[in-house]
């Protein structure tokens, strides 16, 4: 999944040295459009619903973390 996730990141961003850790806000790897263009495809890659009152936050800054949020939504099916 994380590998996946990492994939999908770097199709849209452009991006090739994207690890687990980084901040992809920070270092201006997500952009708003690729936010929402990387909501959706993990919404279907993963078949998950993303609410918008869960868009914003910290989850989202790392590939780590967005793993673990996909990894809880996917349990709870």
């Amino acid at each position: 999944m994380r590998e996946k996730i990492i994939k999908i990141i770097e199709e849209l961003t452009d991006s090739t040295d994207i690890n687990g850790n980084v901040d992809l806000i920070e270092e201006d790897i997500l952009d708003s459009f690729a936010f929402i263009e990387l909501i959706a495809k993990l919404e279907d890659e993963f078949n998950i619903e993303i609410q918008p009152t869960q868009i914003p936050g910290d989850t989202w800054r790392s590939v780590d973390k967005i793993v673990k949020m996909v990894e809880t939504k996917m349990e709870k099916k």
